[in-house]
């Protein structure tokens, strides 16, 4: 009989404490995985449902990423319905002792799982998807996270009304490729808490062919070149109707590099990228006249829990904040400077600065400015965080593009400030503007408050939403493509 202490789906970093960790978030879905298994090989689920329906509903659930790894999108499917089918029939579960949150049923599963049908923003141009099988395999389990965009984006214009099946008639091609997550999926020696296989000091017998789960990095090259000559319509213009994502920091992920002679390859193909300056690569890496910055995915619980905290103007008591990795919690930000400048902050009155907390999303929600710095590359999600909080970003990455620039005001909703020059001067600033300019700061904040549905995977609204703002991009870069590249003879 099931416990009823089995936790119940939530994809959010309040689920467990070890969520930033891959590999464990996954064999915890592959226990339920091989419950339902066995279930399902002894025909036995009248028995169970009999036994613990509501044990039985919330083990399909946690089972689902594990389902699709090993069956399929569709099967995933087929499971989701019949969960959701258990619960419309007896929706008694809170009676029965059992917590099982309706929101991600509603709004996060049908996305992941590709049953979300839309209208893609408005769009004028017609999309091929490919199906592109192990290479995005697992929407569910890598939806979560900052990477999430490269399911996101793929699963809506997959379930768009602006989808062709017809290659003739596409006007784009999207090829998806949750890379980024399965690069971070590789296993680390004797990891702590991971069921390790007997005689083996990486992999877990608990998920099914651990080996065949995760794509390694000195073989990202090679899957990358993989992945292109899968593609048929490729050729057609040299790949440069070709939508590639990218959702770490440019062609790097887990700082490699994973596809180092791209130039050779996809030159002409149009990049949906959050980081346009890639490490090691610079601008050359980014073109801003075929490619787009994109902004990174929050998680729908993360975000609405940032929103919980997010007080007006006149209840707030700190000038800035700034919580993350720093030079003295993490051995990657030794050399990063700006991170190390905002350290002389730390003891000053009316602002928090310092390492990860646990109160930071009230923190945030009671600061007036979030200091945005330049971490490992120029980009980080703290900006996208900041407007759910409704704290004024002050941007302090020179090399930050910044997304949706013909849509935004930038300027209107956020300081820019250069990042070698952060002193006293930067608090002495902050400070005269929420003490002696206190309408205009309360004017910036509401405008924060109004764009902060540009960065809200969850919103379908044509006119504000992160689906909006890619759809404008690849509008206009459809309309300055030319017809061919290096087109097949003609003659009279």
């Amino acid at each position: 009989m099931f416990l009823r202490t089995i936790p119940v789906p939530l994809f959010g970093k309040a689920f467990a404490p070890n969520y930033h960790v891959r590999e464990l978030w996954l064999e915890r879905h592959y226990t339920f995985y091989n419950l339902w298994d066995r279930m399902q090989h002894a025909a036995s689920v009248q028995v169970f449902a009999a036994d613990c329906y509501f044990g039985l509903i919330a083990m399909l659930l946690n089972a689902l990423p594990a389902i699709e790894f090993e069956h399929g999108l569709e099967v995933a499917q087929e499971v989701f319905g019949s969960a959701i089918d258990m619960l419309q029939r007896n929706n008694e579960s809170e009676a029965a002792n059992w917590t099982i949150p309706r929101e991600p049923l509603e709004r996060q599963f049908p996305l992941f799982l590709g049953l979300q049908a839309n209208d893609c923003a408005g769009a004028s141009f017609r999309v091929y998807v490919y199906e592109t099988k192990r290479f995005s395999l697992g929407s569910v389990f890598c939806s979560a996270g900052q990477w999430g965009v490269e399911v996101l984006l793929h699963r809506f214009f997959a379930s768009g009304s602006c989808r062709t099946w017809n290659p003739d008639e596409a006007d784009l091609f999207l090829v998806p490729d949750y890379r980024a997550c399965h690069i971070h999926l590789a296993p680390n020696y004797q990891h702590k808490g991971l069921t390790l296989l007997e005689g083996d000091d990486y992999h877990s017998q608990v998920i099914r062919n651990h080996k065949d789960k995760y794509r390694r990095a000195e073989e990202a090259e090679s899957s990358f070149l993989g992945l292109i000559q899968s593609l048929p319509y490729f050729d057609r213009k040299k790949g440069m109707d070709h939508i590639f994502i990218f959702s770490d920091q440019g062609f790097i992920v887990n700082f490699t590099h994973t596809f180092p002679s791209w130039r050779d390859h996809i030159p002409h193909s149009i990049f949906l990228t959050t980081e346009a300056f890639t490490p090691g690569c610079g601008p050359g890496c980014f073109s801003p006249w075929k490619d787009a910055v994109i902004p990174g995915h929050i998680d729908l619980d993360r975000m609405e829990r940032i929103r919980s905290f997010n007080q007006p103007s006149s209840n707030r008591s700190l000038l800035f904040n700034f919580h993350g990795r720093l030079p003295v919690n993490h051995d990657y930000y030794e050399k990063v400077g700006v991170r190390r400048a905002l350290l002389q902050f730390a003891e000053l009155p009316d602002v928090s600065v310092g390492g990860f907390i646990e109160e930071y999303f009230e923190v945030m929600g009671s600061s007036h400015f979030c200091l945005i710095p330049e971490g490992t590359s120029s980009w980080t999600n703290h900006l996208y965080e900041s407007f759910f909080a409704g704290c004024i970003p002050l941007i302090l990455s020179d090399r930050y593009v910044l997304p949706f620039q013909d849509l935004i005001e930038w300027p209107s909703i956020s300081i820019r400030w250069p990042q070698e020059a952060v002193s006293l001067d930067l608090y002495m600033y902050v400070k005269d503007l929420v003490q002696t300019r206190r309408p205009l700061v309360e004017a910036i904040k509401k405008r924060v408050d109004e764009h902060a549905c540009w960065f809200d995977f969850y919103r379908f609204d044509r006119h504000c939403s992160p689906y909006r703002g890619v759809v404008h991009d690849l509008e206009q870069r459809h309309r300055r493509m030319p017809k061919y590249l290096h087109p097949h003879h003609w003659m009279l």
